[in-house]
C-alpha cells in the first residue's frame, strides 16, 4: 500500500482470483479443443495465444478467447482441421517458450504434424489449476494463493514425480502420438529432467525426441532433420 496507494481487501482479491479463473478456464477450454483430430488450430497460433495470456488485460482476453472457442467448436463439429485427419500429433514438454520463441513449433507444422499442446509454464502448467475463491480473509487469500502456485510442477521442484504422472495425463487427453521435451540451452533443470521423462516413456514405447537449444535461427536446417525423422518414426507407428 505504501508503494502503490492500493489497499489489499477480500473483495479486491476475490474479484481478481475470479477473473484470472475464468481466463484459465478460457485456456483449459482451447486445450481440450486441440484434443480434436483432425486439430481445429494449430499448434503455433495456440502458442502464441498462450503467450499473450500473460500480457493482454485478463477480461478482454477471456472474452475474445471465448469467442475463438465457439468458432474452433463449430470447426470440429464440422470436422474441419487445419491439418489432415489422422497427421501426427505432437505434444511438447519442458522449457517454457516466450514472445518470440516459435521456431519448434513451426519446424514441427511446417513438416507436415500438428502440435496439439504443450506442457510448460507457458501452457499447461499455467492454466491447469484453478484457485480456491473460498477464503475470508487477506491472509487466507495470499495462503490459496501460494499453495495454488504449489502445485505447479516446475522442475525447479524435487522429487517432482507429479510432473510424471501429469505427462502421461496430457498425452491420453490430447491423443498425441509423440513427446519432445525441449529445453533451453543453460536450461539445466530442465535438460535433467529430460533424462527422466525419457526413460518413462521408453518404457511405454512412446516416441521421444530429446531437443536443447535456444532463440536463435541457426540451428533451424538441424532441427528439422532430427524432427522430420521423429514424424517417420511415428508414421511408421501409426501404419503397424
Amino acid at each position: 500500500m505504501e508503494i502503490t496507494s492500493e489497499k489489499i481487501t477480500v473483495e479486491k482479491l476475490k474479484k481478481s482470483v475470479r477473473i484470472v479463473n475464468e481466463k484459465r478456464l478460457a485456456l483449459q477450454r482451447l486445450s481440450k479443443l486441440r484434443a480434436s483430430d483432425p486439430a481445429p488450430i494449430s499448434g503455433l497460433d495456440a502458442l502464441l495465444i498462450n503467450q499473450i495470456s500473460f500480457f493482454d488485460d485478463p477480461v478482454r482476453f477471456t472474452a475474445k478467447l471465448n469467442e475463438l472457442c465457439d468458432e474452433l467448436d463449430k470447426r470440429v463439429k464440422s470436422g474441419v482441421g487445419v491439418a489432415p485427419k489422422g497427421s501426427p500429433r505432437v505434444m511438447i514438454a519442458g522449457s517454457p517458450m516466450a514472445i518470440p520463441n516459435w521456431k519448434l513449433h513451426a519446424v514441427i507444422e511446417g513438416s507436415g504434424a500438428v502440435v496439439v499442446g504443450e506442457e510448460s509454464c507457458v501452457g499447461e502448467r499455467n492454466y491447469r489449476t484453478l484457485l480456491d475463491n473460498n477464503f475470508s480473509t487477506v491472509e487466507g487469500g495470499i495462503e490459496a494463493i501460494a499453495e495454488r502456485y504449489m502445485t505447479i510442477d516446475c522442475a525447479c521442484f524435487t522429487p517432482n514425480t507429479e510432473r510424471l504422472d501429469n505427462l502421461e495425463e496430457m498425452m491420453k487427453t490430447l491423443n498425441a502420438n509423440g513427446i519432445i521435451h525441449y529445453a533451453l540451452l543453460f536450461c539445466t533443470l530442465y535438460m535433467m529432467e529430460s533424462y527422466k521423462v525419457q526413460s518413462v516413456f521408453k518404457e511405454k514405447d512412446m516416441p521421444f525426441l530429446r531437443i536443447e537449444t535456444d532463440y536463435s535461427l541457426e540451428d533451424m536446417g538441424q532441427l528439422k532433420t532430427r524432427v522430420e525423422a521423429f514424424l517417420e518414426v511415428i508414421r511408421e507407428g501409426k501404419s503397424n
